[in-house]
């Protein structure tokens, strides 16, 4: 019974931080596109062309590179450098974008997460964040996944 109350508490514990409000890790608002479309993966109320998606991508050098570059044209400047959420255009919003470098080291980091997120964008939760489904390739879209997964750990040199 033990090993059943540790997921269950840090399922109930994780949404309630962004509830109560975690600015130093990137979670402000608890309408965030953060903690709706969280709350919404966990539920398992992603929607199905997405649910069981896998980047098709390998994690290769050039794929990881290709998505920083993409990254920074497309994602920078709201979500900042590293990721944090911290951007130049991104500070100016309400809710503030996501800590991105957070959110991939939670259980809601998967790649289907990501390519649901940079697909529809924040309309559904009523954020700022551009729908990039009809501007990016689903390649594209992978190789910016491949980055924010790996490449901000290996420009950090952090795991």
């Amino acid at each position: 019974m033990l090993s059943l109350r540790v997921p269950y508490t840090l399922s109930l514990l994780l949404p309630a931080m962004a509830i109560i409000g975690c600015q130093h890790i990137g979670i402000n608002d608890s309408n965030s596109i953060f903690v709706g479309r969280y709350t919404q993966y966990m539920r398992g109320n992603i929607p199905n062309q997405y649910a069981d998606l896998i980047n098709p991508l390998p994690a290769s050098t050039e794929n990881i590179s290709d998505g920083k570059k993409l990254y920074q044209m497309q994602c920078q400047v709201c979500h900042g450098a590293s990721g944090g959420g911290d951007g130049l255009a991104g500070k100016q919003l309400v809710p503030r974008p996501a800590n991105l470098a957070f959110t991939r080291r939670l259980p809601v980091g998967t790649d289907a997460f990501f390519f649901w997120t940079l697909s529809e964008g924040g309309k559904p939760f009523g954020t700022a964040m551009p729908a990039f489904g009809e501007r990016l390739s689903d390649k594209e879209i992978w190789q910016i996944t491949h980055y924010i997964n790996i490449g901000f750990t290996l420009d950090q040199g952090t795991s």
